[in-house]
């Protein structure tokens, strides 16, 4: 539902409560104020919840990829890692 709906919702809600003569004469003040108390919030709506938390899971997903990956590779034995005639390890100019 946009935020549009829901906030027209909230302030039908608060007219509903209050006398007939005086939600009338409120009406806009009450849908202006519950609509600057809501964008001052952080919110997002469930479907934005929904796509963030999969772009989350994918992305610790792929870490735990990387590390794996990190991991074998330093437990490989490296070419870099062998050691020249001379007692010292080779360096790559």
């Amino acid at each position: 539902m946009p935020i549009q709906d829901r906030i027209s919702r909230i302030a039908r809600g608060i007219e509903e409560s209050l006398p007939i003569g005086l939600a009338k004469d409120f009406k806009s003040n009450i849908e202006a104020v519950v609509r600057s108390n809501l964008e001052g919030l952080d919110i997002v709506t469930s479907e934005q919840h929904a796509v963030q938390k999969r772009i989350l899971e994918r992305a610790v997903q792929r870490i735990g990829e990387l590390e794996e990956r990190i991991t074998e590779l330093e437990a490989a034995p490296s070419s870099s890692d062998s050691v020249s005639g001379s007692g010292e390890p080779s360096r790559k100019a």
